[in-house]
């Protein structure tokens, strides 16, 4: 198997820049390219690289754009990428790989491993499922500074680095050339000196590593350097060719068995029941009858997806040198087909009902509009409702936000929502359409004590709702919190789960108070990264009930 990976290898770098190596006559691949690449131009990406595979078959393979923009170096098959938490499902493996050997126990606490993060009772397994805060097992909440302390019991256990794991245990066996972890490199030079063999996979690393970017607030695209850190939570760098080497080699249970890798792809459920979106360091779906097993990379400067769909035995890779093929998509929130590279691999690589039908984003908005009226009893509706969106959150970084707002009207045109269908009434004071990354206040004076019907609409970002991410609150004369949204009895507001809404009635006594409301970088009123509230309400309004 390694020597026919090899010569596959060698094979597709004469066709890297072509639109498949395996071609098949029922897919579209010069589509799928041409895809491709108004994603990566509508996020300014400089670089990006794709490839396919079909059980063992690579079907598509191809580079898009600059690994280099000031020297004009392209993106070829040689060309490696960062790919952030990618990294984490070869961490899972080299977890599940000590599992089986019975050197650790999932349920063990972290603390025998000398790890403290404030909980005694936090084990190995909610590291890896990423349910370690607060009380742990309860509640489900990305954290890749948590199950980075992966990295030290593993460390801990084979008295290893854990770089010097990963390339021993899976790189180097897999003949993934331009595969290490890094940079930084520094502390792997001694290792690189010892193990003259190693040498070789971060030399192809190195070389052939595409600049990191980052657009300004202006829009520009600006050359910035990569984290210096890496670990059991990111930093690998590689190849997509390398990149599937891996794939195969978890189809094939070469470094854990089946029934361990089963466990792997099982969503965990917490102490209460409630299934998470994560397994053991895969995210885990499902859509349409068909598993989807998938993780993403974002940091900056860095992005991938990386899926694997078995029962059809296609895996997707793609990966560029920007964090916007992740950064503006609730990839977090465990719902793949939020990503506009995953609705184009579904399209042309997974579906064949002629139901879903193809919608073409380039047309003029009169168009499109049209199109999407005869698709409200359509049985693809939440497929076309998280495309809208993702095309309006393309549209925002493109810079076209007048088109983008226009989709959202399409959105709501073919959901049958009413606009800002609020309370009626005496508005005492109000903060309302709160966009992204705001800190807003209104003052506001009561002449006695009033009867308020308090109606705010906002992001609770945990998923135990214990936390929100866009709320108000009300503050009286010196500054004193009186009353806020967090910690109140909540209701979904429609659209994605987090969208959340509280409707209650308080007392103020006669005073001077100041309204205030904050949102964060993403999603919030006419930037949505996720489906919007049925109504678009985003913000907090005080009404009088007296005038109700």
């Amino acid at each position: 198997m390694r020597k026919y990976l090899v010569w596959l290898c060698f094979i597709i770098s004469g066709f890297w820049n072509t639109t498949a190596v395996v071609a098949q006559a029922k897919r579209d691949l010069t589509r799928f390219a041409s895809g491709l690449e108004t994603i990566r131009e509508k996020l300014q990406i400089p670089g990006m690289a794709a490839a396919v595979m079909e059980g063992d078959s690579v079907v598509f393979a191809k580079g898009f754009g600059y690994a280099n923009l000031k020297n004009k170096i392209r993106v070829t098959e040689q060309t490696s990428f960062r790919v952030a938490s990618i990294t984490k499902t070869f961490t899972s493996t080299l977890v599940m790989r000590l599992v089986e050997q019975g050197k650790l126990n999932l349920d063990d606490p972290i603390s025998k491993y000398g790890l403290d993060l404030g909980n005694p009772r936090i084990t190995v397994r909610n590291l890896i499922t990423h349910t370690s805060e607060g009380e742990p097992g309860t509640a489900y909440q990305y954290n890749g500074f948590r199950y980075g302390q992966l990295g030290p019991i593993l460390e801990k256990i084979t008295g290893k680095p854990f770089y010097q794991l990963l390339m021993e245990e899976i790189v180097q066996p897999l003949g993934m050339s331009s595969t290490a972890m890094g940079p930084p490199f520094a502390d792997s030079f001694r290792y690189i000196v010892e193990r003259k063999d190693m040498k070789p996979f971060y030399d192809n690393a190195v070389s052939y590593l595409a600049k990191p970017y980052a657009l300004d607030s202006a829009g520009n695209t600006l050359e910035i350097q990569y984290l210096n850190q890496y670990g059991a939570f990111g930093g690998l760098t590689t190849t997509a060719m390398d990149l599937l080497k891996y794939s195969s080699a978890v189809d094939r249970h070469q470094f854990i068995n089946r029934s361990t890798q089963e466990l792997v792809f099982t969503p965990n459920k917490t102490t209460n029941g409630a299934v998470t979106p994560y397994g053991l360091g895969w995210f885990c779906s499902s859509y349409r009858g068909l598993n989807f097993y998938w993780h993403y990379g974002q940091t900056p400067g860095e992005s991938a997806m990386f899926l694997k769909i078995p029962d059809l035995k296609l895996t997707l890779f793609v990966t560029a040198n920007t964090d916007k093929l992740s950064q503006p998509f609730p990839m977090g929130d465990g719902d793949p087909l939020m990503s506009p590279v995953v609705e184009l691999f579904y399209r042309y690589f997974v579906n064949e009902d002629k139901a879903l039908r193809p919608i073409s984003y380039d047309q003029p908005i009169s168009v499109l509009k049209k199109e999407f009226a005869s698709l409200k009893n359509n049985p693809y509706k939440e497929f076309y409702n998280k495309e809208l969106i993702v095309q309006e959150t393309m549209d925002i970084i493109a810079g076209d936000s007048a088109r983008a707002q226009r989709l959202l009207d399409i959105y709501a045109g073919l959901n049958g929502l009413k606009l800002n269908n609020i309370p009626k009434g005496k508005i005492i004071a109000d903060l309302i359409n709160v966009s992204i990354n705001k800190e807003l206040s209104k003052d506001f004076k009561l002449q006695k004590t009033t009867h308020l019907r308090v109606y705010g609409a906002g992001e609770n970002c945990s998923a135990d709702f214990s936390f929100w991410c866009d709320y108000g609150w009300i503050e009286d004369s010196v500054g004193k919190i009186v009353w806020q949204m967090p910690g109140h009895s909540a209701v979904h507001a429609g659209g994605a789960i987090k969208n959340q809404r509280v409707d209650t009635v308080i007392d103020l006594p006669a005073g001077n108070y100041k309204l205030r409301y904050k949102s964060d970088t993403g999603h919030a009123y006419n930037s949505w990264d996720s489906l919007p509230p049925d109504d678009f309400f985003w913000g907090i309004i005080l009404l009088d009930e007296k005038y109700r």
